[in-house]
């Protein structure tokens, strides 16, 4: 348990950077605002379609639809643009 909060901890420290890192000076709370709504949403649909598909598919189809989703998200930062490392900071 105590790994997982180490790890919780460092994820979540990198999502924070990455918001910030990709938020103009004027829509900080905005986009912040933003990230937590998407991310409470993220969960409550993950865990609804997760019971979903395991009902429905068992686990190997719960590890396919994860793998999907991860490849998604793998295909969508790609798109990101490159950030400047000196203005994240500032």
């Amino acid at each position: 348990l105590t790994f997982f909060g180490i790890v919780f901890a460092f994820n979540s420290a990198v999502h924070s950077y990455l918001v910030l890192a990709y938020t103009e000076d004027d829509q900080v709370a905005l986009n912040v605002g933003f990230y937590y709504m998407a991310n409470s949403s993220g969960r409550l649909i993950g865990t609804v379609l997760s019971g979903l598909i395991f009902q429905l598919y068992g686990l190997v189809g719960c590890l396919w639809v994860s793998s999907l989703f991860v490849l998604f998200a793998e295909l969508v930062t790609l798109k990101l643009p490159a950030t400047n490392v000196t203005e994240a900071i500032d």
